[in-house]
């Protein structure tokens, strides 16, 4: 009899998947100094020897998972920096609600390291999340100002911050509201909202010079 491989490819990519998404509500729900490898494998009846062979250490997983969880994402911004006239907010926030959508705790995360007191642990945290983030991807309606895309009338400042509370919000929403509201933050409802946010994105957009 041929006996199984210790930890094959496809168990390992499933396991190494479900520490990352433990590991996120963990990090969400308490501090990062309350929350160890130990509690993190417990949840998913896991080694912890196991999750330090795949991450090294506490503050491995934790880089990792921002990094693999943002990534995505982040090759949204950088196609709107190669392609201003192609990428739209639109398309920014459609793939942005669509990766956020299926790690639902993830903008939640990013809300409380950004919002943690100012310790030298929470330091060396936030300076991780800004590394990853970059704070180029943060200016992009100031980009398509400058390429003429948007409005002349629209403020940068004032569309980021609508873009961003768009963004944002659905992700942290108690819920008490989203219960009140019949809300459920689902892959389905998140593409119907982009798309219903996208007629609100595109008042922004300079109108095109008719030719007669």
């Amino acid at each position: 009899m041929v006996k199984n491989q210790v930890d094959r490819p496809a168990t390992k990519t499933d396991n190494r998947a479900k520490v990352m998404t433990v590991a996120c509500k963990l990090f969400v729900a308490n501090d990062y100094d309350k929350v160890s490898i130990r509690a993190i494998a417990t949840q998913e009846n896991l080694d912890p020897g196991l999750i330090r062979s795949y991450f090294k250490s506490k503050l491995g997983l934790f880089k990792t998972m921002l990094k693999e969880t943002s990534a995505p994402l982040l090759a949204q911004f950088n196609a709107v920096d190669s392609q201003l006239n192609k990428a739209t907010p639109y398309l920014v926030m459609q793939t942005y609600y669509r990766i956020m959508s299926q790690n639902p705790d993830f903008p939640k995360l990013v809300y409380r390291i950004a919002s943690m007191q100012p310790t030298k642990l929470n330091q060396e945290l936030k300076n991780i999340l800004k590394d990853i983030l970059q704070p180029k991807n943060l200016n992009l309606f100031s980009r398509l100002k400058d390429n003429g895309i948007l409005d002349n009338n629209v403020d940068p400042k004032c569309a980021y911050l609508s873009f961003f509370s768009m963004m944002i919000f659905p992700f942290l929403i108690p819920d008490l509201f989203k219960s009140a509201m019949d809300i459920s933050i689902t892959p389905e409802f998140m593409e119907h909202l982009a798309e219903q946010n996208n007629p609100l994105l595109h008042q922004a957009e300079k109108t095109p010079t008719r030719t007669i």
